[in-house]
């Protein structure tokens, strides 16, 4: 095979971008890059956003005129000179929109991150001006840290990241020893906001009592001038895309889910992973389908004490739920990485036709009241169900599990 090699002014270099950062012809936002073998074999993945796609996140300064997907012709360049071409996935389903750009690891780039596990300096370049091959962006990638859960090579791998927290991170302690008990062995953090530095708290207290459980991604990109067109999402389809690129390798199992959101095995089923070792064994099976079963509060119009009471465990604040699991629309994905190639937040996408439902033995409690007041669709007042069976299961175990993380030896 022949080697392309780039060849652009070495003073080019010192006007580049760095990652996350709006491509310098201002045709494309790049929120992240990582390195992985679970898409395309061994290759590069951008997280990005077209402008034309979705214009107002652009700084307002930014008067450029982009381009589509279909209208750019990208490649990257590894410093060796070394050129792969890039392959472009741009895809609108329902509410969620994945764009995603994808290079395969030259010979040199591959041995530098896989074989000498070296941070490696890759160039996303344009061949859509005339003059070809023009750096518009760098970014730097280092090796993805293999996570192993257990020498016993029967324990599967369960990954669990959060959507972007908005500062909501008081919620977190709670949350991880919570799913921790239910077999989840990985949590990824997106943080979006740290303002009192609460998180970095808890950080610091996991990574002296637990190292490796918990890693932070920062997802903020407000010093870019960047909004998302859903404030409250925040990014969070790119973000669950980054997650899956980052982590998939040393994850059989990956989800994405919300502060306000728990994984609940239901009898006989103590953990997520008893359940998977007894139904679905070797089977090829691209993820597990998670129905949402809401909390809420008693009243509509106000908290009851304990309801009120953010001293207590969410799970312990809020035992009256909809007599009913929603239907449709509101799902989550516990997802198998090796696969699948593109997720979404709440429904299954083209490409994904195995998925097991899960509402027999496993639930997704949401609690939707643990920060405002809100109902969700299906959640009548005048239909609630009274349900401690969360709360006297798992109570007790995450207050157990809590006062050992914070015991000081």
């Amino acid at each position: 095979m022949s080697v392309v090699v780039a060849a652009w002014p070495e003073y080019a270099e010192d006007n580049i971008p760095t990652v996350p950062c709006l491509s310098a012809d201002g045709h494309l936002l790049v929120l992240s890059v990582a390195a992985s073998r679970i898409r395309y074999g061994l290759s590069l993945t951008f997280v990005t956003v077209y402008p034309t796609d979705i214009k107002t996140v652009l700084p307002k300064h930014i008067s450029s005129h982009p381009l589509s997907s279909n209208q750019q012709n990208l490649w990257c360049i590894f410093s060796d000179g070394s050129v792969t071409p890039v392959y472009t996935y741009d895809l609108k389903y329902g509410n969620d929109r994945v764009s995603l750009l994808d290079c395969p690891l030259s010979q040199f780039a591959n041995d530098q991150l896989w074989k000498l596990n070296q941070t490696i300096r890759v160039y996303l370049a344009s061949t859509t001006t005339k003059d070809r091959k023009i750096p518009i962006l760098k970014a730097f990638v280092k090796v993805p840290v293999v996570f192993i859960t257990s020498s016993n090579s029967s324990q599967e791998s369960f990954t669990l990241c959060t959507s972007p927290l908005h500062n909501k991170a008081k919620y977190l302690v709670q949350w991880i020893e919570f799913h921790r008990l239910v077999g989840f062995s990985k949590f990824i953090i997106y943080n979006t906001t740290d303002t009192d530095n609460y998180l970095s708290t808890i950080i610091n207290t996991y990574t002296q009592k637990y190292p490796g459980l918990v890693d932070v991604v920062q997802w903020d990109f407000s010093a870019l001038g960047l909004v998302d067109v859903l404030p409250t999402r925040y990014f969070q389809v790119e973000a669950l895309h980054d997650c899956f690129v980052r982590y998939g390798d040393q994850s059989e199992w990956l989800g994405m889910i919300d502060l306000d959101e728990y994984i609940v095995p239901l009898h006989p089923y103590e953990t997520i992973v008893d359940y998977v070792h007894e139904h679905l064994g070797r089977r090829i099976l691209e993820s597990i389908n998670l129905r949402s079963q809401y909390f809420c509060s008693k009243n509509s119009s106000s908290y009851t004490a304990e309801e009120n009471n953010t001293n207590r465990l969410t799970i312990e604040r809020f035992t009256f739920r909809a007599h009913n699991r929603h239907k449709s629309g509101r799902e989550k994905y516990l997802y198998r990485p090796r696969f699948v190639q593109y997720l979404s937040i709440h429904h299954q996408i083209i490409g994904l036709s195995n998925e097991q439902p899960s509402e027999n033995h496993i639930t997704l409690a949401h609690y939707v009241s643990i920060s405002e007041q809100r109902t969700m669709p299906g959640y009548d007042f005048n239909e609630t169900v009274k349900d401690s069976g969360i709360r006297n299961r798992f109570a007790n175990r995450v207050k157990d599990a809590i006062a050992a993380l914070t015991r000081k030896h």
